[in-house]
């Protein structure tokens, strides 16, 4: 027996692959237990998250002296603001009379 006459009798024949493929009784139960396995991880963060905020361990404690001015640095600001300045000044020489209308 040659290739073809295999391959002609394997395909005739229904395949198990099949069978085991579509399975709706093996497919519901494995959508029920990953959507009950959800539900229980979901009910345990957010208990996670009760306790977590009910204790007080989720709010952030910034004492006043970390919110003064001192702790800012002041160069790095300057630079952002001198950015800012330049490309302020950059987008009003620009000539929009110039510019060709893309949607034309």
């Amino acid at each position: 027996m040659n290739d073809t006459q295999k391959n002609k009798i394997l395909a005739n024949e229904p395949t198990r692959w099949s069978e085991k493929i579509v399975n709706p009784k093996r497919n519901w139960k494995i959508l029920i237990i990953l959507f009950a396995v959800f539900i229980v991880a979901s009910l345990g963060f957010d208990f996670y998250m009760y306790k977590k905020i009910a204790s007080g361990d989720m709010y952030i404690d910034v004492t006043r002296e970390e919110l003064t001015i001192e702790n800012l640095k002041s160069d790095d600001l300057k630079k952002i603001l001198d950015n800012f300045e330049t490309k302020k000044a950059t987008i009003t020489t620009i000539k929009l009379e110039n510019m060709i209308d893309p949607s034309i």
